[in-house]
């Protein structure tokens, strides 16, 4: 369940709740004074991808050799596949 933060319009305490979606917009007790006049503050996540990371960069060159002996024990059919896995990057955008 999402964690969310909530400001007591009495005492101006800000707290945090762990609530499902669909409670989050109930009215919630204060820790501090007790009220039930507290407002869920508009918060925001930041995130970060780095679109250059490959299967080979984040495991240090061993993902090519884990898939070159997978491929010795796979029949030819699906060696591109296996190859397709290996240039895949931490791109959203366009074919990864």
């Amino acid at each position: 369940m999402p964690i969310y933060e909530y400001t007591c319009n009495k005492c101006n305490h800000v707290h945090d709740a762990v609530r499902s979606v669909d409670n989050r917009d109930n009215p919630i007790e204060c820790p501090e004074c007790a009220s039930m006049d507290s407002i869920k503050n508009v918060t925001g996540a930041m995130g970060a991808v780095d679109t250059k990371l490959t299967p080979d960069k984040a495991t240090g060159g061993q993902y090519s050799q884990l898939m070159d002996k997978m491929k010795r024990g796979t029949p030819k059919q699906y060696h591109e596949g296996l190859d397709r896995s290996s240039n895949r990057n931490g791109s959203i955008w366009g074919n990864n």
